[in-house]
């Protein structure tokens, strides 16, 4: 580990505990980030509070539209070292300054958006500062060392929330994944990171790699101690699931593609790379989304315990698509594991 993560790290560990009380206060404000685009998929700036519907476990809520400009980004990136993400180092080139343009607000002044990197393997490595200069952690993004055999994505997660829960409440709160779309090693559980995402408002956005194709790919190349004997799944999964089945039935399902799914249902996005052309071609798009959601917000009118399936319409502009998050949680949250 290195020497500035280290201390950082120690810093860390002494407000973990108030991170812990500050997970545990249910949120009554529900934010839930929006997309809109036309069928040629450019983004859609005009639109106003009037024109959108939402509904909470199918009742119509009042919203409030939230301008975007006033709200500073606190964004942790979780970059995934361990496992197979060794052979994904390599298209990390210019991390750096896709984040440093993704920070960008926009205006002469100097941005208030602020980002933390976090490399994890089996665990979360350690956390650069809160910094809208990322350039001060340059080789930390784009040559980060490759870790151990592990990929624990949720206790991973579960680290981005608890530094994100010291952010002002007042921030958009995101987590951007780069990792193989499943876990492996996590004590942390589905649940915990569901009922805490939905609960301080965080939308996670991932860029995820497939190791199976990326073993393959390399399979006639690589010496033979990188290619150990593999037992293959059943193939790819892709994030659709009905929140109406019971929610057990449902985080075994999204157990298939973690990053898709926990992305689906924040409100963030999800996307596969198999290159460097295409990690920063997905990095861009996400980038131009990210600053152009909508950001809707209600108080519930019935707060009832529990997952909420949430849905967002535009009923006087059928020739427009939404994306928007799909659920949140009403309870007292579950404390996330300390690490």
């Amino acid at each position: 580990m290195r020497p500035v993560l280290q201390a950082v790290l120690l810093a860390l560990t002494a407000a973990s505990a108030l991170a812990q009380d500050t997970l545990r206060t249910t949120t009554t404000l529900v934010v839930v980030p929006t997309l809109v685009q036309t069928t040629s998929q450019d983004v859609v700036y005009t639109l106003t509070a009037d024109d959108f519907i939402l509904t909470d476990n199918g009742t119509p809520q009042k919203i409030k539209l939230e301008p975007t400009s006033t709200q500073p980004l606190s964004l942790v990136v979780l970059i995934q070292t361990g496992g197979p993400a060794a052979r994904e180092l390599q298209y990390y080139a210019h991390l750096e300054t896709m984040l440093a343009s993704l920070l960008e607000d926009g205006t002469s002044q100097p941005s208030r958006n602020e980002v933390s990197i976090v490399n994890f393997d089996s665990k979360p490595e350690g956390a650069s500062p809160f910094t809208s200069n990322v350039a001060e952690w340059t080789d930390a993004i784009n040559h980060p060392d490759p870790g151990d055999s592990g990929a624990a994505v949720l206790d991973a997660v579960a680290y981005a929330l608890r530094l994100l829960s010291d952010q002002p409440t007042t921030n958009r709160r995101a987590i951007l994944l780069l990792s193989q779309p499943t876990d492996n090693g996590s004590k942390t559980t589905l649940k915990q990171i569901l009922r805490a995402t939905g609960e301080t408002n965080t939308a996670i956005y991932t860029l995820t790699f497939w190791p199976e194709k990326e073993a393959f790919k390399n399979a006639f190349k690589d010496p033979a101690h990188l290619n150990p004997p593999k037992d293959f799944g059943a193939g790819s999964f892709q994030g659709y699931f009905d929140l109406s089945i019971p929610l057990n039935l449902l985080l075994s399902t999204m157990q298939k593609n973690i990053a898709a799914n926990i992305a689906t249902l924040t409100g963030g996005e999800a996307a596969i790379f198999d290159n460097q052309h295409s990690l920063e071609a997905d990095l861009a798009t996400l980038t131009t989304h990210i600053r152009n959601r909508y950001l809707l917000t209600f108080q519930p009118a019935s707060p009832k315990p529990g997952l909420h399936t949430l849905a967002v319409r535009l009923p006087s502009h059928p020739e427009l698509s939404v994306s928007a998050r799909t659920s949140y949680w009403s309870a007292e949250p579950e404390s996330l594991p300390a690490k």
